[in-house]
């Protein structure tokens, strides 16, 4: 807790008084075994609405329905070959009828 004495608040003053009380010295290392740290934490203001810990740009890199799509399209198994399968021979029968229709219409 070395600092200069003009510069000090009310609050480390306090801080400093219940140390000294308790027998510890200036310069030294708090704890049992003097350890510890020897200057006060310093304090910074935080003036933004943002909560402890929150990066701002990370709500512009993390995009999460990627991450839900990724997830839900994992659960599902499809073979592709069955279903271009089916696709041919619907479209061939439905162009098979159309084609039928048209001779017989022409048959008139």
């Amino acid at each position: 807790l070395s600092v200069t004495p003009l510069s000090k608040s009310r609050g480390l003053k306090f801080a400093e008084q219940q140390l000294l009380r308790h027998g510890w010295e200036q310069g030294k290392g708090l704890g049992r075994a003097e350890n510890g740290i020897s200057e006060a934490i310093k304090v910074k203001v935080k003036c933004d609405k943002g909560g402890v810990g929150h990066k701002e740009g990370e709500q512009f890199t993390f995009h999460w329905w990627d991450h839900v799509f990724n997830k839900a399209s994992s659960n599902l198994q499809v073979e592709s070959d069955q279903i271009f399968g089916e696709m041919n021979k619907r479209n061939t029968l439905y162009y098979k009828k159309e084609i039928h229709m048209l001779f017989q219409l022409g048959d008139f």
